[in-house]
């Protein structure tokens, strides 16, 4: 089969590899769809370095499941599925405590996060543990149904630990795959204005397809005058999902007495100001949240058979894995939003 093979760090090559079989609790997937995460670009290019080469990479995976290993039972072929790459083993405190990804004997595919890691998506083929496995909802198109594991994660950090409610005014920092999701999430979960803010003018026209109530780019506005303009009485919700330091500062320098803040996107190294006596008396509540777990993976897909939330609308780019490096060169630009490897009938 076709698969593209991190050899070492920051190299990579797409080439003929053995098709695997899979074993006793495992399943073998043709993968439809497997959407380009940021981390599997800098892993790729050698940026991000917590990789151990050989691997296949690419986490967000829908596909078919093809063939089924010994003691599976729930799973046939033809099933359509989609893939919680973050796997726990049921049995430890923090999973018993509902805290799956912070399972001590857990295990990632195509990607970071845990020890043990399986090869991923970015393949004609894969392997995956039964237990990772989740039902794709009928007419959600492979392309879109690959990013439940970003929604998923979204869901996880806006309603379950901010704790959105109905009318809340909520900001997010950020225009990316994951800042477009949390836009739909909010606008789905009745959020009274939903400010996307970024540097980009091409991410932020998309905004206001995927939920955003009002854009503002930093470039040619100041923001926090601009957000004051808006909302005079000041955010509820501030998600920081840019993933710099200078969204994180801006997250911040926002809050008014009273606000919630999630640190989502920043997964670089640093260290920003902050003063203990402004989150003391301004009430600041400081949320962050990494990871799925089983009951944000049922959220998002219940969002998806709802069709509350469309994640096909922030894909601009279906690329086939026979063009992977057009595919990373698309992730190089500042035009685009969400690349997918996969066909465009997904």
């Amino acid at each position: 089969m076709l698969a593209v093979v991190l050899e070492k760090i920051g190299e990579y090559r797409l080439k003929d590899v053995p098709l695997p079989e899979p074993q006793e609790g495992t399943v073998r997937i043709k993968v439809k769809a497997c959407g380009i995460c940021r981390t599997d670009y800098l892993a790729l290019t050698g940026k991000r370095r917590n990789y151990t080469p050989p691997l296949i990479t690419g986490h967000e995976i829908a596909g078919v499941v093809d063939k089924v290993g010994r003691g599976v039972i729930e799973w046939h072929a033809g099933d359509e599925v989609v893939v919680a790459p973050a796997g726990y083993c049921g049995k430890c405190h923090h999973c018993r405590r509902g805290l799956q990804h912070y399972c001590e004997f857990g295990f990632g595919i195509g990607g970071d996060g845990f020890e043990k890691v399986y090869d991923g998506g970015f393949a004609e083929y894969t392997i995956i543990p039964a237990l990772s496995l989740y039902k794709k909802p009928a007419g959600v198109a492979f392309s879109a149904a690959a990013l439940t594991e970003p929604l998923a994660g979204s869901y996880k950090g806006l309603i379950e630990y901010s704790q959105m409610r109905i009318g809340e005014d909520v900001v997010i920092i950020g225009a990316g795959g994951m800042g477009l999701l949390l836009s739909q999430i909010a606008s789905a979960g009745g959020a009274g204005s939903v400010i996307v803010i970024d540097v980009e003018d091409y991410r932020l026209k998309h905004a206001l397809d995927n939920g955003a109530t009002h854009i503002i780019n930093t470039r040619d506005e100041d923001a926090q005058a601009k957000v004051k303009e808006i909302l005079p009485a000041g955010p509820d919700i501030i998600f920081e999902a840019a993933g710099a330091l200078e969204a994180a500062e801006l997250t911040m320098a926002l809050c008014r007495r009273g606000t919630r803040i999630n640190m989502f996107g920043v997964t670089i190294p640093g260290t920003i100001p902050v003063s203990p006596a402004e989150i003391h008396f301004k009430e600041i509540t400081m949320h962050a949240s990494f990871s799925i777990t089983p009951h944000a993976m049922m959220g998002a897909l219940r969002l998806l058979e709802k069709g509350l939330v469309d994640p096909g609308k922030l894909i601009t780019h279906i690329i086939p894995l026979q063009e992977f490096e057009r595919a990373m060169a698309v992730m190089e630009s500042p035009e685009r939003v969400k690349v997918v490897v996969g066909e465009k009938t997904s």
